[in-house]
């Protein structure tokens, strides 16, 4: 009666651990819900991408400073709104990471269950040998009634032999696919924090905006003279600017120890994640007020974030206003002896004396500075020629210069 009882529970159990495994790889309605949201929130991004790339490109397309001031405020309205379009594509963006973090939480959840399921099967399956391998054959063959069962019992007790096999393969793949989730999981949090981070810096850059569009019309007093007279000024300081930077960089270019420098490709990261290159390096192709271009130009969209292209110390925060650069930022790379310059800043998120990996967010692109749309400004400089010069035509005016190099040798 015994043996007959042992016969029933591993029938019984076979079922048990079959259904089990069913169970666990039934399909979870949220996860599926979860998925079609996301989907949604990804067409959305495409379509705020589109949008956005259409509004940057016609922004570009200008290249020339406004020569009115009705020109000059529909360039900062048209600026905000390409930004307000950032800030929506950033939040479902945000969205997007927020699902997938829900997502991913179920996925670990139902990974969770399936290795509590496996390992309640396995000590089942174990227990119940355990208990057939305690009587002897003889013993086992004097209480049942037949061959037919006595093989029925042993036939039961290979097919649990052969599940400790696979439930033993199916622990380590639930464990292993628990470990990505897991790794993803926090992954998307960081994702998820940066993400928080840009759309609060985003923010405080259409204030500034504002700002700065209420700043014009107060000095301006909303007429096309004020306005005229402010240009002439700007415009004579800024080609007397130019021309001291351009003078002073090609003398420290001349002393540059090349020997001292890194050779290579690739040992720059883009600052950006979407490349477009405006202006290359060297002679512009284009009318400009500068004979040389010191730095590559890449275009985006005001509130991109702009990212370290090398880890090292953060060298400059700076403010240049109407003239040079505006907001930049300047990291020394340390042992690589080239030290980078970010230039048309909208906001920089960094202190000087911080120290800096590669591919942390530094600042977001702006069109601040002598700049007649968004975009990117970036320079390589030999360190040991970088300098800060204090502008002999524009009153406590602090430039970075010095001995440059063209960019795209390193990137």
């Amino acid at each position: 009666m015994k043996k007959r009882t042992l016969f029933f529970s591993l029938a019984a159990g076979t079922f048990a651990i079959c259904l089990l495994t069913v169970t666990g790889q039934a399909a979870s309605p949220t996860i599926e819900e979860l998925k079609e949201q996301i989907a949604q929130k990804q067409q959305e991004i495409r379509e705020l991408e589109q949008k956005a790339a259409q509004y940057t490109e016609s922004l570009s397309s200008t290249k020339e400073q406004s020569t009115t001031l009705k020109q000059e405020l529909t360039k900062i309205e048209r600026e905000i709104f390409a930004l307000n379009l950032e800030i929506k594509k950033t939040q479902a963006k945000t969205d997007e990471t927020t699902l997938r973090i829900e997502e991913t939480k179920d996925q670990i959840l139902e990974k969770e269950e399936g290795i509590k399921n496996r390992k309640e099967n396995l000590g089942y399956t174990i227990r119940t040998i355990e208990r057939s391998d305690s009587e002897s054959v003889v013993s086992l063959v004097l209480a049942t009634r037949n061959f037919s069962e006595l093989f029925n019992q042993q036939h039961y007790l290979a097919n649990f032999q052969k599940q400790i096999t696979t439930d033993l393969a199916e622990l380590k793949v639930f464990k292993n696919e628990l470990e990505a989730f897991q790794q993803d999981q926090e992954r998307r949090k960081l994702e998820l924090k940066t993400l928080n981070n840009q759309l609060k810096s985003q923010r405080v850059i259409v204030d500034d905006q504002k700002e700065e569009k209420d700043s014009l019309l107060k000095k301006t007093k909303n007429k096309e003279k004020e306005y005229q007279n402010l240009i002439a000024i700007t415009a004579k300081q800024l080609g007397d600017i130019e021309k001291e930077i351009t003078t002073l960089e090609a003398k420290l270019r001349l002393a540059i120890d090349r020997s001292k420098l890194p050779v290579g490709k690739g040992i720059l990261a883009w600052p950006l994640d979407a490349v477009r290159i405006t202006q290359g390096y060297g002679k512009p192709n284009w009318k400009a007020a500068y004979d040389f271009h010191n730095g590559i130009d890449l275009g985006a969209p005001t509130g991109t974030p702009v990212k370290a292209s090398l880890s090292g110390i953060v060298a400059g925060v700076g403010n240049n206003g109407r003239y040079a650069y505006g907001k930049w930022i300047s990291i020394d790379h340390g042992g690589k002896n080239i030290t980078t310059l970010y230039g048309h800043l909208s906001l920089q998120s960094v202190r000087v004396g911080l120290q800096v990996a590669t591919g942390d967010v530094i600042g977001y692109v702006g069109s601040t500075g002598y700049s007649t749309g968004p975009h990117l400004h970036f320079s390589v400089f030999a360190s040991e020629s970088y300098t800060l010069l204090e502008s002999t035509k524009v009153p406590n005016l602090f430039i970075p210069i010095g001995g440059t190099l063209n960019p795209l040798d390193y990137l």
